[in-house]
């Protein structure tokens, strides 16, 4: 592998680990947001796909 190619791989990597960090900041916001608003804990967890206590540790 060149040294460009290793380049480009940290360049998708950062903007991969950016995003990703991006996604778990507004599921905790909207998580947060829909418990604010009386929605069920079960429900959320149902609609997340995980517990509660795995969103709060993104």
């Amino acid at each position: 592998m060149t040294t460009s190619k290793v380049v480009l791989a940290a360049q998708r990597y950062e903007a991969a680990e950016r995003a990703r960090q991006a996604a778990a900041d507004d599921l905790k916001a909207e998580s947060a947001a829909a418990l604010a608003d009386n929605e069920q804990e079960e429900d959320v967890q149902e609609a997340i796909g995980r517990p509660l206590d795995e969103v709060k540790n993104l």
